[in-house]
């Protein structure tokens, strides 16, 4: 086969990929639509999927577990300037420049101070790492709940609670939480995201 040849295979390659990668985002946007419907439903009907349950500020929360990539033990952070308090700091997670949130400061809670803390490093973008004090396991398909969703400011933050053993557990909306970090990303963080997403895709 030609070079020639071989640069249009590659490159017809690429573009499948990348189609491919925009129609599992809109799958994912879906997904967490019709989660949020189920959820607004109220008790008595039991949420499909895995869900990851974490410790935060003496409590527990409840995340999609597809949309986690990584669960990882904190790192060393940079500042990052004007951000709000609940930002703890920049890292680099495979490439990718990233923020790190304090999820139980986040809601309203104790910090999470312990550099013993487990890092649960979302796939979305920006990339964002919820730091919370551990991790407990999976809920496999949870029943939903009755429960506060939490107060205040938090409560945008959570969808509703599920039941997980005796306990009525919090489920956290992990988008608006990348929603509200992204406001703190910079520029060039913005340009090197894009640079290695679409190196990522294109190999």
């Amino acid at each position: 086969m030609s070079r020639e040849a071989e640069g249009a295979v590659e490159g017809e390659a690429g573009a499948r990929r990348r189609a491919l990668v925009r129609e599992l985002r809109a799958i994912e946007l879906d997904h967490q639509r019709v989660r949020a419907g189920l959820v607004a439903l109220g008790p008595g009907e039991r949420l499909p999927g895995l869900y990851l349950v974490a410790g935060v500020a003496g409590g527990r929360v409840l995340l999609p577990a597809n949309r986690v990539a990584e669960l990882a033990r904190r790192v060393a952070l940079d500042r990052v300037p004007g951000a709000a308090p609940w930002v703890l700091g920049s890292f680099v997670w495979r490439g990718i420049p990233a923020l790190a949130v304090d999820l139980g400061a986040r809601l309203g809670g104790a910090p999470t101070p312990s550099l013993d803390a487990m890092m649960v490093i979302l796939d979305g973008a920006p990339t964002v790492a919820l730091v919370v004090d551990e991790v407990h396991g999976l809920a496999e398909e949870p029943l939903l709940a009755n429960g506060a969703a939490g107060e205040g400011e938090a409560a945008r933050l959570l969808l509703g609670a599920c039941r997980v053993g005796e306990e009525s557990v919090p489920l956290l909306a992990p988008e608006l939480l990348e929603r509200d970090a992204g406001g703190f990303v910079s520029p060039s963080h913005q340009d090197d995201r894009a640079a290695s997403s679409s190196m990522e895709v294109s190999e």
